[in-house]
């Protein structure tokens, strides 16, 4: 029976989502207790009519063999969750995850995501005639049910023990020899009883006192701590960025396990139908193995994916997520490489694949730097994060908050476009982060590494209108001791692959940001004086250029004003 001969029929519930929910439970309950179809939930959602037309529809189905059930339910999951987006990942990309699990004994797939993968690898271990100890744990019970339907429609009830519950909730440590968690993105974690006492005790908190704990973290240190076979995990890459809180303890006890085995980047879209965000697969070794290197992956290098329907990454079919995790050392260090663990302590614990993957442009960052003397960043500047500041009605002060998109292409900042009225006491708090010539910005969050240059002639201290910057950016003051020219510093910054290289150390899930550590430690090359004369004199060569690109662009404009129709609408206003 075909997938889109039962959509016809869901569309007669009220959603399709209502619809399907409905199909299922009457189609298993054929399977199981036959009950009348007054007393089924989802029969009681729907009419009588369209519960006795899903009924036959559902019969039909049930006439088909076990695959064609299978690739079926599969379709209908795919059409209502492409809508939803909830508990149900790409076909393609669950194959690879089935892929990697191989013909373990024992598999625990936890959180809604994993349900999937674990139908996919619940059918082939059937095909193949084998029968793993396979368990499914999800906190909602409706997915719980939706499963045991599905499994019930493909006599496979007895193949998957289904439980409701966080995957976190423990009450000892797992002995699967495979365990594939895919937890909700930036759900924030309220009810610490849920979590065992070791886990709290892994990242140093008390129960009762966790704080603002974000289920992705507390998933890495349910992983590290209380599973001893093989781990597949889904995070975001925030999660292994932040520097806050008990997310650097959890990556830190990662990596003290000796178990984490590799992080792969999953470009948007690639899994999940309903988050535009990359995320990241993390693999962790059995508890017997040990490691000194980490191996990072990009799954949305050319190699091993494509560029598909509405611009999405699709996963080329010949290849192996599984070889990527733990084959052979892969020669293109732009698809993945054995990252030693020192490194890794070394770059602050960040566990994201772009900070080790992108070796080109720090390689000639650092054939640069070899013929210059060198400074960090924080040795030349004085940092000047700017606080947010809000508008009062009234206010007789204003401040204009520079941003990324006030640069211009000459390399400096137009006067700023958001204008905030304030307070003399808020205008005095500004004053600390009131701009003067000869700053550089540099931003920090979203358009990262995004550079200028603020120009003379802007308002002067005391002026009741002065230039600020906007909380995405950061204020780079030269210090007198420093010994770097703003243009110099404003020059490197600024240049393509420094650009790549800065882009490469921020992180985040959903909004970019690079770390003030990684900032203050950037590696600054200090001109001779003869390479800075060389270097005003480009700068005002090319904005002699722009000046001449202008004046043509306005000639341009002034032309065509003068042709028709331009000539007649224009005299018209």
């Amino acid at each position: 029976m075909k997938a889109q001969e039962i959509l016809t029929q869901l569309r007669l519930a009220r959603s399709p989502s209502e619809g399907l929910s409905a199909f299922l439970e009457i189609t298993a309950n054929l399977v199981e207790t036959q009950r009348p179809l007054e007393e089924l939930d989802g029969a009681k959602a729907v009419s009588r009519e369209v519960a006795q037309i899903l009924e036959g529809v559902g019969r039909a189905l049930l006439g088909t063999p076990r695959q064609e059930r299978y690739r079926t339910l599969s379709e209908l999951m795919d059409v209502v969750n492409d809508h939803r987006g909830e508990g149900w990942i790409r076909a393609e990309a669950s194959l690879k995850i089935v892929d990697m699990i191989g013909d373990a004994a024992s598999v625990r797939f936890s959180y809604p995501w994993s349900m999937r993968p674990c139908l996919d690898y619940t059918m082939m271990s059937n095909l193949a005639e084998r029968a793993p100890q396979i368990s499914f744990v999800t906190p909602t019970p409706e997915q719980a049910r939706i499963m045991g339907h599905i499994l019930s429609i493909l006599d496979l009830g007895e193949a998957v023990s289904i439980e409701t519950a966080w995957g976190w909730e423990r009450r000892e440590v797992s002995n699967a020899a495979v365990e594939v968690m895919f937890p909700p993105f930036g759900l924030i974690v309220k009810d610490d009883d849920t979590i065992p006492e070791r886990t709290l005790a892994s990242l140093g908190l008390e129960r009762g006192k966790i704080g603002r704990m974000l289920s992705e973290t507390l998933a890495i240190a349910d992983a590290t701590e209380m599973t001893l076979g093989r781990v597949i995990l889904s995070t975001t890459t925030g999660a292994m960025f932040r520097m806050v809180g008990s997310e650097t303890v959890a990556r830190d006890n990662l990596m003290r396990s000796d178990r984490l085995q590799a992080i792969m980047g999953v470009p948007s879209g690639m899994m999940f139908t309903n988050t535009g965000i990359p995320t990241l697969l993390v693999t962790l070794a059995t508890t017997v193995a040990k490691r000194s290197s980490v191996r990072f992956v990009d799954l949305g290098h050319d190699l091993v994916a494509a560029k598909g329907r509405r611009g999405r990454f699709e996963v080329l079919p010949e290849a192996s997520w599984l070889d990527l995790a733990s084959g052979a050392k892969v020669e293109d260090r732009a698809l993945a490489r054995d990252v030693p663990f020192e490194e890794i302590r070394d770059n602050n614990l960040v566990l994201t694949p772009n900070r080790y993957l992108s070796t080109g442009a720090r390689e000639r960052i650092d054939a640069l730097l070899e013929k210059h003397d060198v400074a960090p960043l924080e040795d030349l500047v004085e940092f000047i994060r700017p606080l947010s500041i809000s508008e009062d009605e009234g206010g007789e002060y204003t401040l204009l908050e520079a941003m990324p998109a006030d640069i211009v292409p000459d390399g400096f900042i137009a006067e700023p476009k958001r204008a905030v009225r304030v307070s003399m006491a808020k205008y005095n708090k500004a004053r600390n982060q009131r701009l003067i010539p000869g700053d550089v910005l540099i931003a920090v969050k979203g358009t990262v590494g995004s550079v200028a240059l603020v120009p003379e002639g802007i308002p002067e201290e005391n002026a009741e209108k002065i230039w600020t910057a906007g909380q995405s950016m950061m204020i780079l003051r030269a210090t007198r001791r420093g010994g770097i020219a703003a243009l110099a510093l404003y020059e490197y910054l600024s240049d393509p692959t420094v650009q790549e290289h800065i882009q490469s150390l921020a992180g985040g899930a959903v909004i970019q940001s690079i770390g003030m550590k990684d900032l203050k430690a950037l590696p600054i090359p200090l001109p001779t004086l003869d390479t800075l004369e060389e270097m005003r004199e480009g700068f005002q060569r090319r904005k002699d250029i722009l000046a001449q690109i202008e004046e043509l662009r306005s000639q341009l404009e002034d032309d065509r004003a003068a042709c028709w129709p331009h000539r007649e609408l224009r005299a018209a206003d």
